[in-house]
């Protein structure tokens, strides 16, 4: 066979053969690619061919991924598997030096718990743990540990010490808002008003009971056209019953009766403390009640069509013509006058004019009359 001469050496064509031909050593992929080009990456030791739309690598060996519960994949054979030459493969029992098949236990060997060669279901396990709030009684039960592979190692009888006092540390859900247990909590996080002494809520609403004797054991409720309640010692009872005889009154429970707490006092006399009525408008013009009190405003508006008293001493006067002249003002057209001495008290007569709001008094005298000398009571 002939060589064919090339320009960095022969390319050796015996038997037909292509031989001592190197591919193209790139180490990446060449930027002019043509389809079928074929080249080895330096890079990743792989060789590469061109297919006319991407560079696909040529002969790669497949690894299969790791199987789980939802993808296919490759598995690890187990220590207590293996394959005969036939390709018959055997999985030997598990045990707690290798992997391999397991049995599930049934319902009495989960429940025994003995067995460390057997798996159990979910609702087996679920069963034995409900058992737990059960207090366990020694040599009973087995207690057993798990090693890192996760495998139940050889278990032990319990013992008396093993079992923890649960009365020493819980407390039973039958005691919780129960007599001689524990108090429970409402939504609000705070204990209900039912599980708490009387003492603590002793203030209570209430409505009489229709037909109820008055003061009997049954004559109040709870609620309005309610069963009566059962009266309490120590309780007050407040009824709210509107329009009923008994509203707003309190009442506590004698063993026997309900009592009256502060019972209203009685009328108020000259002689009696008690409480009185606010007289009307008609009483306080009439004058003749005598068991009803009279407001300040009443009292002013009263008054004010009354004829009224005032006192007015004299300014400094001085003499003219041998008389002496005062006006008073803020005095009504038929009020009465009079002059008195302030030091003796004696009546003196003078000339007294009305005038419009106003009054003006003529004193005769031949020298002036100091401040303060005479004084004018006016009424009206």
């Amino acid at each position: 066979m002939a060589k064919i001469p090339v320009c960095m050496g022969d390319l050796d064509l015996n038997k037909n053969e292509l031989q001592n031909a190197v591919v193209q050593n790139l180490a990446a992929t060449p930027a002019n690619l043509k389809t079928g080009l074929i080249w080895f990456n330096t890079t990743d030791g792989y060789l590469y061919i061109y297919n006319g739309t991407s560079a696909e690598i040529v002969g790669k060996p497949y690894v299969l991924p790791a199987a789980t519960t939802s993808t296919l994949g490759g598995v690890i054979v187990g220590t207590n598997i293996s394959v005969a030459a036939d390709g018959t493969i055997s999985v030997a029992n598990a045990s707690t030096s290798g992997k391999g098949v397991i049995e599930i236990a049934t319902d009495a060997e989960a429940s025994t718990g003995t067995a460390t060669d057997l798996a159990v279901t979910p609702k087996q396990l679920a069963t034995k743990v409900s058992k737990l709030s059960t207090p366990a009684t020694a040599g009973t039960y087995t207690k057993v540990t798990i090693n890192s592979d996760g495998q139940v190692t050889a278990g032990t009888t319990l013992s008396a010490s093993d079992i923890p006092d649960i009365s020493a540390t819980y407390v039973a859900v039958s005691t919780k808002g129960q007599a001689n247990g524990v108090a429970s909590l409402d939504s609000n996080g705070k204990v209900p008003s039912a599980q708490l002494p009387s003492f603590v809520d002793d203030v209570i609403d209430t409505y009489t009971v229709s037909g109820a004797t008055p003061l009997s054991a049954g004559w109040l409720s709870l609620t309005q056209g309610g069963s009566a309640l059962t009266p309490e010692t120590g309780v007050i009872y407040v009824v709210v019953e509107s329009g009923s005889a008994y509203e707003n009154k309190t009442y506590r429970w004698s063993g026997s009766t309900y009592v009256e707490i502060s019972a209203s006092p009685a009328q108020a006399t000259e002689s009696t403390a008690g409480i009185a009525a606010i007289a009307t408008t008609a009483q306080m013009n009439a004058g003749t009640n005598d068991q009803t009190i009279v407001t300040p405003a009443k009292l002013a508006a009263y008054a004010s069509g009354m004829a009224k008293k005032t006192t007015v001493t004299n300014p400094a006067l001085t003499q003219s013509g041998g008389v002496c002249t005062w006006s008073i003002s803020s005095v009504p057209t038929d009020a009465i006058i009079s002059v008195y001495e302030v030091s003796g008290g004696a009546e003196v007569f003078c000339e007294i004019i009305h005038g419009s709001g106003s009054a003006t008094i003529k004193m005769n005298s031949t020298s002036n009359i100091a401040a303060g000398t005479y004084k004018a009571i006016v009424i009206g």
